[in-house]
């Protein structure tokens, strides 16, 4: 009897730091990279050949319930990259209003690019936005957070010799760098950072920007997008959905890099 409880013990230890939170409910916002569609009622397009990371996440959590309220293209003030005033992550926030027990809900935040993909807006004012959207989540009852910085889009396809924004590489990968930056210091900083002034969160921060450096350097992908099917290719040799956004295979590795951060 004995070595049976010891092992119900051992199973029981392993199960909790597998999981490390009983999150039930996702609710994520964000830009294209998150955006599945109008499945929740949110959203644009699902950009990519099936599905993106928060599904495949919430898939490895046993989550049942997922509130997408990404739209693609969302600044990270109240508007939209065409210029519209709505569809923001600042704008999705007000939008949302707590539903669920907040200790069971894992809020995820990953925007910003949209502000400063053409090289014509400064990144400290859309951290400065981030954490106003951080604010007003918090205020509203948020508890746990995933939160993004950015990768190097110019990495896409978007930005290829041939294409008419080749040009803008070596400042948009300046503007991404700082913007990455100053996220981290808002976030983590010792005397002004979000974590310091509301010790109540749980920030899980998720550097997409190293992650998908060595997804690149790592391999050697096809540098032509796969576009417009929803069939399965070999996730070896296409990384790009379209010259923008992932194939759905790498949402999936998101999806385990998430899980990782929040189960650590």
């Amino acid at each position: 009897m004995k070595y049976i409880l010891l092992l119900f013990t051992v199973i029981s230890l392993f199960s909790t730091n597998g999981t490390a939170q009983n999150f039930k409910n996702i609710v994520a916002f964000g830009d294209s990279f998150t955006d599945n569609g109008h499945i929740d009622g949110h959203g644009f397009n699902r950009d990519t050949n099936g599905r993106v990371w928060v599904e495949y996440l919430a898939e490895m959590i046993n989550c049942q319930q997922v509130d997408n309220r990404a739209w693609g293209g969302a600044r990270t003030d109240e508007g939209h990259y065409l210029g519209f005033d709505w569809s923001g992550f600042n704008w999705q926030a007000d939008k949302y209003d707590m539903i669920s027990n907040p200790e069971e809900t894992l809020i995820t935040v990953w925007i910003g690019v949209n502000d400063y993909w053409d090289n014509k807006d400064d990144p400290s004012n859309s951290v400065r936005n981030i954490k106003t959207g951080l604010n007003k989540l918090i205020e509203k009852g948020g508890k746990h957070f995933v939160v993004f910085n950015n990768f190097d889009l110019t990495l896409s396809l978007g930005y290829g010799p041939d294409t008419d924004y080749h040009s803008l590489v070596p400042e948009v990968r300046k503007l991404t760098k700082r913007f990455n930056a100053e996220l981290y210091t808002m976030l983590y900083n010792q005397d002004t950072g979000l974590a310091q002034s509301h010790p109540e969160v749980k920030l899980y921060f998720v550097d997409i920007y190293s992650f998908m450096n060595d997804l690149v350097s790592n391999n050697k992908f096809n540098n032509k997008p796969w576009k417009g099917t929803y069939t399965f290719p070999d996730p070896k040799e296409y990384l790009w959905y379209d010259e923008w956004h992932p194939m759905t295979s790498c949402h999936k590795l998101i999806g385990e890099l998430v899980f990782k951060e929040i189960t650590n």
